[in-house]
């Protein structure tokens, strides 16, 4: 992973900054209003809000190069380059789970599970994800093969556990 791959996500312009108005108290629509709280201000006098522009494409090349590799291998590498001793650095780290599935456990039937939830029931809705973590061998792989791995017990039969 490039040492300075926190830069490269991070930075860039942030949206609504170019065009969001100055929420001054004296252009409030209202002229009876005396005293109103700055957020509230901000909401009414501000048509725009700023917000963060992140370029996460770097971190989503990266974990696409190393499928097929240990997650274990995978994630120590993201964590000697993105440390706990920045906010910034942690922040990006934070994103990791936006795109990998990795706490899968195997349940007491043999059904995979997610945060308490079955993987692959029709029922349950998922935030999509890009890649997911084997838990038979820790192998990082594209969330396209995730139904073909899947155990009888997550398609939703009788014999899986609700």
């Amino acid at each position: 992973m490039r040492a300075d791959m926190f830069k490269v996500i991070v930075e860039r312009p942030r949206w609504g900054a170019g065009h969001a108005s100055s929420p001054k108290l004296k252009r409030t629509p209202d002229p009876s209003i005396q005293y109103i709280g700055m957020k509230r201000h901000a909401q009414i006098a501000a048509p725009y809000s700023k917000s963060l522009n992140e370029n996460l494409a770097p971190l989503v090349r990266f974990l696409r190069s190393r499928r097929g590799q240990p997650w274990d291998s995978i994630f120590s590498e993201i964590c000697a380059t993105l440390d706990t001793g920045s906010t910034i650095k942690m922040h990006v780290r934070s994103h990791i789970e936006d795109y990998v599935l990795a706490r899968i456990s195997i349940g007491r039937r043999g059904e995979w599970m997610h945060e308490g939830q079955v993987l692959g029931r029709e029922d349950r809705w998922w935030r999509p994800r890009a890649f997911f973590v084997d838990p038979r061998d820790g192998i990082l792989k594209d969330i396209k093969g995730l139904p073909q791995c899947l155990p009888a017990a997550d398609c939703g039969g009788k014999g899986g556990a609700r």
